[in-house]
């Protein structure tokens, strides 16, 4: 889609991924509005793009709901929306001692998050007059892909965005609504905290944010009919999207595109 002159939406855009993404879309000529839990940060990084800070707990629908309407009604439009904010919980990945207030604040955000923005962003492009396409993304990860053994949960969050955007990518792409899913490997972020060096000890390369950020420029310029991938970053290499096997059964008879009332 083209991006100048245009506005773009990033949830958790204070720091890591989003941060980066922000830049890379502002580069590109994009008006800015970044939302993050944290709101120093949100300003901090719009305001040194020209754009929109706003505090909001993407596990709130309100909140959400009203911050994406702000955006709107200050910056004029929305075009993208890029659904990043993500966090892990203090767990030992043994399910046994699994606290659920943890589960239920990390299923919050990693998934929730993403249903309440991509609501929110599908009202607020429907809206919009004269538009002729727009772009839903969200960051799942490669634990969205691989089960993930040491935080199943976060894992859960992950596979759901992953399977949320596929199936909503048909439903949209006959209003001109593109749906992608960018999945990185481990990347420096709030994700991550201070375990890089041991992560880098075993092995592991860390990935900048910048690196998200160029994958997300490549969904963004991808054309309508590939709508649905799920853009696979992996250190030194360019995003590229990821093939699913086919299902063959006499179910997928009723797996149709809903089309909008």
């Amino acid at each position: 889609m083209k991006l100048k002159d245009r506005v773009a939406l990033i949830t958790g855009g204070g720091s890591g991924i989003g941060r980066a993404s922000a830049q890379r879309l502002a580069a590109e000529g994009m008006r800015v509005c970044v939302l993050d839990i944290d709101g120093d940060t949100a300003e901090e990084v719009a305001g040194s793009l020209g754009g929109l800070g706003l505090r909001c707990d993407v596990s709130d629908a309100e909140q959400v709901e009203r911050a994406f309407g702000t955006c709107v009604a200050e910056l004029g439009s929305m075009d993208l929306a890029f659904l990043n904010a993500g966090i892990t919980i203090h767990w030992t990945g043994d399910i046994g001692t699994l606290d659920l207030a943890q589960y239920r604040r990390s299923v919050g955000v990693n998934l929730n998050g993403v249903v309440f923005g991509a609501v929110a962003a599908v009202r607020a492009m429907r809206a919009r007059e004269n538009a002729t396409d727009g772009l839903i993304l969200a960051t799942a990860s490669l634990a969205g892909l691989l089960p993930w053994h040491p935080d199943p949960v976060y894992s859960l969050g992950k596979h759901g965005v992953v399977g949320f955007m596929r199936s909503i990518a048909p439903n949209l792409a006959a209003e001109g609504i593109a749906a992608h899913t960018i999945c990185p490997g481990i990347t420096e972020t709030g994700v991550l905290g201070d375990r890089r060096a041991l992560v880098e000890r075993l092995g592991v390369p860390v990935m900048e944010p910048e690196a998200i950020a160029d994958a997300v420029l490549t969904a963004a310029g991808a054309p309508l009919d590939a709508t649905g991938s799920c853009w696979v970053v992996q250190h030194g290499k360019p995003a590229w999207a990821m093939e699913f096997a086919d299902v063959e059964c006499r179910d997928s008879r009723l797996n149709m595109p809903i089309a909008r009332r």
